[in-house]
């Protein structure tokens, strides 16, 4: 048995995965997300005498993190956790190698503290129940001062590409994403920003510094992209004509993996960029046709800067999960969801949102422009079995 949820966590992401009995939680929304549903579904799995195998926070932005910090203030120590929890998988900056220098000085610990001051953002007030801490420690800081077995040890080596970890019910988890080289874009970028503040410093590991780290990755701005625009009046855009890819630095460090069982393997793609996600299924499998998975988590609420032609040629599935509300940055759009329909296939596809959208709604009256057969799911917070012979 392989079954998720996937929670209504506003524009952001969270799942609980039930692998046969393994639990995995991979990220959490908001801290509102964890205080509405996801902690009750923990207390319950803790009362039945289950644990999460493997927490995942696959990036630092607060649509992802926020829950998980929520979670991590408020399970424990070790002497008496809410439920028990095996590995935790979080890059921040502790996890990156860096060369031995001086401790701050006086001035540049000013600069971190002004940033560790504005804390993490915000859930959206636009949104039911918009409950949100503004959390003044990182994830980091929490792994560390609760005891938790951190990145297969104390939080100072990355999860990247190429790791993989062996859980119980022989359930693998294998790091497609990222490499190290996007885990020292964002570090760079981060120390960029730094110097425009006058930060001389070398940004060494310690409590403040990944305080200020995360809640500034957490809060960096997306990229902008030139407007899109259809090629002919009133014609319907096709990925290609609209597709360009992300640049955000945070985005590409997400923690990317393939989930396998027995008879299992989904694709969870956080909100990775395209090109690096196809770089690697084709470094596994050079295929002629597309790898099949039983589900794929859709990178970035199914953004148009995130999934590819070319990546929708390398990985296909029965079931796509796509989670966003539509409220910020007009995810998902719609050009993924056809383009994900529009493809022939010997299967049915069915595409599941964790909310009913504008654009969720406009695929219901869409009909494949190759046939193939599909169907719209909308699961808020219910479990999904994968392997279902028919959803509908």
């Amino acid at each position: 048995m392989f079954r998720l949820k996937m929670y209504t966590a506003k524009n952001g992401d969270a799942f609980l995965v039930d692998a046969g009995g393994t639990y995995l939680l991979i990220d959490a929304g908001f801290a509102s997300t964890y205080q509405n549903f996801i902690a009750t579904d923990l207390a319950q799995l803790a009362k039945g005498g289950g644990r999460l195998a493997l927490v995942v926070c696959t990036h630092i932005d607060a649509d992802h993190i926020g829950g998980l910090l929520e979670f991590f203030s408020h399970n424990g120590t070790p002497a008496k956790r809410g439920i028990e929890v095996d590995a935790v998988w979080h890059n921040s900056l502790r996890s990156l190698p860096a060369p031995a220098a001086e401790p701050d000085g006086f001035h540049d610990r000013m600069v971190l503290e002004a940033i560790r001051r504005r804390g993490f953002q915000r859930a959206p007030t636009s949104s039911p129940n918009p409950i949100s801490a503004r959390q003044g420690s990182s994830l980091a800081k929490l792994l560390r001062e609760h005891g938790y077995t951190w990145n297969s040890g104390n939080g100072s080596t990355c999860i990247s590409e190429g790791d993989v970890l062996s859980l119980p019910n022989d359930v693998t988890i294998c790091v497609i994403g990222p490499t190290t080289a996007r885990l020292e874009e964002l570090r760079n970028l981060w120390l960029k920003e730094l110097r425009k503040l006058d930060y001389k410093g070398s940004s060494q590991p310690s409590d403040l510094t990944d305080d200020a780290y995360e809640m500034w990755c957490a809060s960096v701005p997306p990229p902008s992209f030139p407007q899109a625009t259809p090629i002919a009046t009133n014609a319907s855009r096709r990925l290609a004509e609209v597709y360009t890819p992300d640049t955000s630095a945070s985005n590409g460090s997400s923690i990317t993996c393939i989930i396998s069982t027995k008879n299992k393997q989904v694709l969870f793609l956080g909100d990775a960029w395209a090109e690096d996600v196809v770089a690697k299924l084709r470094s596994l499998h050079a295929p002629t046709k597309p790898i099949i998975f039983d589900a794929i988590k859709v990178s970035h609420h199914g953004s148009f800067h995130n999934t590819s032609v070319d990546l929708l040629s390398v990985a296909d599935s029965p079931c796509f999960l796509i989670s966003s509300d539509g409220t910020r940055h007009g995810h998902p759009d719609f050009e993924v969801l056809a383009e994900i329909v529009d493809r022939p296939a010997p299967f049915k596809r069915h595409l599941f949102f964790n909310y009913e959208t504008a654009a969720s709604r406009q695929l219901k009256s869409h009909t494949s422009k190759t046939g193939a057969a599909f169907s719209v799911h909308v699961a808020e917070n219910d479990w999904i079995q994968l392997g279902e012979s028919n959803y509908d």
